[in-house]
């Protein structure tokens, strides 16, 4: 498929590009969701603040790639990392459901957007013929 280890996007289309990004979205939301403790109150503020630094590169690449609401998911989950000074087991408790659900709501439109260009690939690649009705493409 695409390379994600590659950094040279001169080449790339602009279709190349966004599977790339997404793909690459999807190891960071990973990562995001391996910072989140099982129990609220280990949730400690440098996994807080890697959390919201990967929320940020989320949001500003998915704005440049009109990901519109993968970009405000990110940026939603970048503002409720500002509020890291939960304190008490409630306020952490809180925060970690909230970045909980924010976090899989970001995987789910994610996932869906890299199966929308995926499947807009494998179309790219048949016949005209598959297009019309009552035809097939040869065998």
């Amino acid at each position: 498929m695409f390379e994600t280890g590659n950094t040279t996007t001169t080449q790339m289309s602009r279709h190349a590009l966004e599977v790339r990004f997404l793909s690459r979205t999807q190891l960071e939301i990973s990562q995001m969701k391996a910072c989140l403790p099982e129990e609220a109150i280990a949730l400690e503020p440098p996994a807080v603040a890697q959390i919201e630094r990967m929320a940020h590169h989320i949001s500003g690449a998915a704005e440049s790639f009109e990901f519109s609401q993968i970009s405000a998911i990110a940026a939603a989950i970048e503002l409720l990392c500002h509020d890291s000074r939960a304190k008490t087991y409630r306020e952490r408790l809180q925060l970690m459901h909230r970045l909980t659900e924010q976090v899989s709501a970001l995987e789910v439109y994610v996932e869906f957007a890299l199966a929308e260009r995926t499947a807009q690939e494998a179309v790219a690649g048949l016949p005209m013929s598959a297009y019309l009705p009552g035809f097939r493409p040869r065998r």
